[in-house]
């Protein structure tokens, strides 16, 4: 089936907003990277998702674009704009991404904080009573510790004095 000039400029222009698109997914998928830092299976994985992802938003366009027929220009299209968003979008959304969520993580970890505060404001008081009972305790403590361990110093020290005693004989 023929298209005219102007079809053909719009399923350029739907694919070279695809590849825009498939610039923008792969930008999150780069961030999303960065911020997990997966392991072997988990990259596996999210590649995996990645592609299925890709492969549908380029489905899509195609069969809104022109009903799903490939043709050179589509596949042109989708280069073009992936390039186009990687040479003039892509430092500014990632930048701009990962210092929002740099923000969102100071912000959440300042909610964190002030949550968690009474809790350390308990234990600093708790701190004080156990401190100063420690203080009194301890001395009393270490000297059952010493006094329990006469008998031991005494068998010890007998069993010395047997050994030199056997030595002279």
């Amino acid at each position: 089936m023929a298209m005219s000039v102007s079809e053909q400029v719009y399923v350029f222009l739907a694919t070279m907003y695809g590849g825009i698109l498939i610039g923008f997914i792969y930008d999150l998928y780069r961030i999303l990277r960065l911020i997990f830092k997966p392991k072997k299976i988990a990259t596996f994985i999210q590649d995996l998702i990645f592609w299925i992802v890709i492969s549908g938003v380029a489905i899509v366009v195609l069969l809104f674009s022109n009903s799903g027929q490939l043709r050179f220009y589509t596949f042109l299209g989708f280069a073009i704009g992936s390039i186009l968003y990687n040479r003039l979008l892509s430092s500014t959304i990632i930048s701009t991404s990962v210092y929002l969520l740099w923000f969102l993580k100071k912000i959440i970890i300042s909610l964190i904080n002030k949550m968690i505060y009474p809790i350390k404001l308990l234990i600093q008081w708790s701190k004080k009573p156990y401190r100063w009972m420690k203080k009194k305790v301890m001395p009393f403590y270490y000297r059952c510790r010493r006094i329990g361990t006469i008998p031991r110093r005494i068998a010890k020290d007998i069993r010395k004095y047997i050994k030199t005693v056997m030595k002279k004989k």
